[in-house]
């Protein structure tokens, strides 16, 4: 398995945009190989949804059959090819298949607010910062490794206690220069 597949084609952007397939790649991650069965059981979907989705991600290469589970010829289990999948964010048509239907989740998520909602289950932060271009290296390698670490242990608390109830959360994170209407980097004078 490889670590990391970068999504550049657009029937994977295609293919990873939808949230019952994100979901079926995280289960996939948990389990770390499953029937269609176990997926649609796991995420509360119907089997046969479940199996069509399951043919979207083998077709855009996500992921594999992995015989050496199966029962027998007929039965068919499915595992990642990688660990993780990252866009590109120069992949024609990544803005349209990935950051739109992305954009939708936020503006959901903070749109449904009920009563007993805890304010750390749904944040929103928009920071401004001042940084040369080897601290925003730093930053945005910071940033990847811890959302890759909370990814990985809550992915091994669900495998070591499968019984313990647990919500998805999503994290969207966007890091680069912010430019100004005219298309050029907004810089700070300097004195």
């Amino acid at each position: 398995m490889q670590e990391t597949m970068e999504i550049t084609e657009p029937e994977a952007l295609r293919a990873l945009a939808h949230p019952v397939r994100q979901r079926i790649l995280m289960q996939l991650s948990v389990l770390e190989h499953a029937r269609a069965a176990d997926l649609a059981e796991a995420i509360g979907q119907p089997a046969n949804s479940v199996s069509f989705h399951l043919r979207v991600l083998a077709k855009a290469g996500m992921i594999v059959e992995a015989p050496e589970h199966a029962r027998d010829k007929r039965d068919r289990v499915w595992t990642n090819v990688a660990q993780s999948y990252r866009v590109k964010s120069d992949s024609p048509g990544a803005g349209e298949a990935i950051v739109r239907p992305a954009l939708q989740w936020t503006a959901d998520v903070f749109a449904h607010h009920d009563g007993d909602d805890d304010a750390a289950k749904r944040q929103f932060m928009l920071l401004t910062m001042l940084l040369t271009k080897e601290e925003a290296d730093q930053m945005a390698l910071e940033i990847a490794e811890l959302l890759s670490r909370w990814a990985d242990r809550s992915h091994q608390a669900a495998r070591d206690e499968p019984a313990v109830a647990r919500e998805v959360y999503q994290v969207l994170s966007a890091f680069g220069p912010r430019d100004d209407v005219s298309g050029e980097t907004a810089r700070e004078p300097t004195v």
